[in-house]
């Protein structure tokens, strides 16, 4: 961590939605299993996965806990939601054909198992990891915000090192698992927890599998869309300058809180600090009381910023632009879910800055707090 900067790494996934898609003909797929201490008279059910779920199918459980379901996997790749007397649940991700089977326990939740299918073997694994991301997230979120609030610096970097190091454990155990995987569902799922950019031979490698396969599914075919997409633009962006020090800054044409489309390089003739951000990013917030002073100090000295938000919920961002009190230009990065100015300027983490002089070029990254005010008077308070 360098000056005052805490930050948090920035998921970039690949959204791939196992979504309903009509098809004329599908695979049936069995679920069978048993269930012990199951009361007299409980079902099982195989129900969709919506959040209002649909029965398909339903069965009583015997006297010995068993149970047998079926349904029909018309995607190509799907979840269900299985449903053990209304007291356990389990998500099926399923292509058709399968022979799923399930051993449960209604006493004890963590003893139910599903075998039967790649997917099943490595989707509750993925799902563990997400959860495990999620409750260190929390957990990091909260230490930073202490950290900030005492301005710690030993203990932000601690949690930086922290977090990349996490990171870095995590990514590699995805990796080494999707050569196993295949070219099942769970393949493209666990490829949403990697960079495209950073690890785009894996996607590409999986669409080349998938290819082969001759794969027909509607999950296959926009995952094989999408890496030949992301493969020409990548070769579009490889002629793109670096965005570092000394470079001219990438000019981007965002839509401003009032839906006025706003240019960078609008901002010509001014010292302009280009901040990537969110509402719900704390280091973010904390950081802004600073920004504002710094300012008001010197807006009146050819001092601007250029706000540029990563937030998903418009709602979220225009009340965060109001109670931070941030009077500059606030345009908005994201749309439909991606960022593809977060891709341009490199963005792993936010928060994110970069300095421009007169020109647009970049003379500085990442000045926070007292780093930012210091170098601000020296360019300004000559």
């Amino acid at each position: 961590m360098k000056k005052n900067r805490i930050g948090f790494v920035v998921l970039v996934g690949l959204a791939l939605p196992l979504a309903a898609f009509a098809q004329n003909a599908g695979k049936e797929f069995t679920v069978t299993g048993t269930v012990q201490h199951a009361k007299p008279g409980s079902k099982a059910y195989l129900e969709t996965n919506e959040k209002v779920s649909k029965r398909l199918d339903s069965t009583q459980i015997d006297a010995n806990g068993s149970f047998a379901l079926k349904g029909n996997e018309i995607n190509g790749g799907s979840f269900y939601k299985l449903n053990l007397a209304n007291e356990q649940f389990a998500s099926l991700l399923v292509e058709g054909g399968e022979n799923l089977a399930v051993t449960a326990d209604l006493n004890d939740k963590n003893k139910l198992r599903i075998k039967g299918s790649v997917n099943m073997e490595y989707y509750p694994k993925i799902v563990a990891i997400d959860a495990m991301m999620q409750k260190k997230s929390k957990e990091w979120q909260k230490q930073a915000a202490e950290a900030a609030q005492k301005n710690d610096l030993k203990k932000g970097e601690a949690i930086d090192r922290e977090v990349m190091a996490t990171n870095k454990q995590v990514i590699d155990t995805i990796k080494a698992m999707i050569p196993q995987m295949g070219t099942s569902s769970v393949a493209m799922i666990a490829l949403k927890y990697l960079d495209p950019k950073e690890h785009f031979p894996l996607y590409e490698s999986l669409a080349e599998q998938m290819q082969k396969a001759k794969l027909t599914g509607k999950q296959a075919q926009a995952f094989i869309n999408f890496v030949t997409m992301a493969k020409s633009e990548m070769a579009a962006q490889a002629t793109q300058v670096a965005v570092v020090e000394g470079a001219l800054a990438p000019d981007v044409t965002l839509e401003d809180a009032k839906g006025q489309v706003i240019s960078l390089s609008s901002l010509r003739g001014k010292y302009v600090l280009i901040d990537f951000w969110a509402s719900w990013c704390k280091p973010c917030r904390e950081e802004n009381p600073n920004v504002v002073r710094m300012y008001n100090k010197y807006k009146e000295k050819g001092f601007e910023v250029f706000s540029i938000s990563l937030d998903d919920n418009k709602n979220a961002w225009l009340k965060a632009i109001e109670n931070d009190g941030m009077i500059w230009t606030n345009v908005l990065g994201k749309k439909n879910g991606s960022s593809a100015v977060a891709q341009q300027y490199s963005i792993q983490v936010i928060p994110t800055t970069f300095l421009l002089d007169k020109d647009g070029k970049i003379i500085a990254r990442n000045l926070r707090g007292p780093a930012l005010e210091q170098k601000l008077e020296s360019i300004l308070d000559k």
